[in-house]
């Protein structure tokens, strides 16, 4: 989740619906060292609690693949480690049973499907920002981007 706090985009976490911690590797005005659950502190990441209505803007992101013809959401989140070992995993419900079974997705959990895939196997990656929280009614932005746009967008993730 990313917030937009003073025009400056933030690694975020919402809690209870309006709390909200910000979190930099940078320390700002008004960061704090942060500190983990067990007590340790850190000197080299930071973070901030601002309430909601302080922000700018709040979202997530959501990805969906394409693989032979139709849009799969990802299981796996888009992380530098899973790219560079070439593993993107698909989940499909129930709703698209015939589909799924034609195309050799696996069951993991009642009702839900898996299918693990590599890079050559993408035709498109559907990437969805949405709005949450008191920002949630600004409606999703939603970009498709296929061909070579893929290798740069995935050479591109640092996380």
């Amino acid at each position: 989740m990313y917030a937009v706090y003073k025009q400056k985009k933030y690694d975020a976490e919402l809690r209870l619906g309006k709390d909200v911690t910000l979190y930099s590797y940078v320390k700002e005005e008004g960061f704090e060292n942060y500190v983990d659950p067990w007590g340790r502190e850190s000197d080299t990441f930071f973070s901030k609690k601002v309430d909601i209505h302080e922000l700018d803007y709040l979202y997530k992101m959501v990805y969906e693949i394409q693989y032979k013809g139709h849009f799969f959401h990802m299981m796996s989140a888009m992380k530098r480690k899973l790219i560079d070992k070439d593993l993107f995993w698909l989940n499909a419900g129930v709703e698209e049973y015939e589909l799924i079974e034609k195309l050799g997705f696996e069951v993991y959990d009642k009702g839900e499907w898996w299918k693990e895939i590599g890079r050559k196997d993408i035709e498109a990656i559907k990437i969805i920002e949405k709005p949450l929280g008191i920002f949630k009614d600004r409606g999703s932005k939603v970009k498709i981007i296929e061909g070579k746009d893929i290798d740069d967008f995935l050479a591109s993730v640092k996380d």
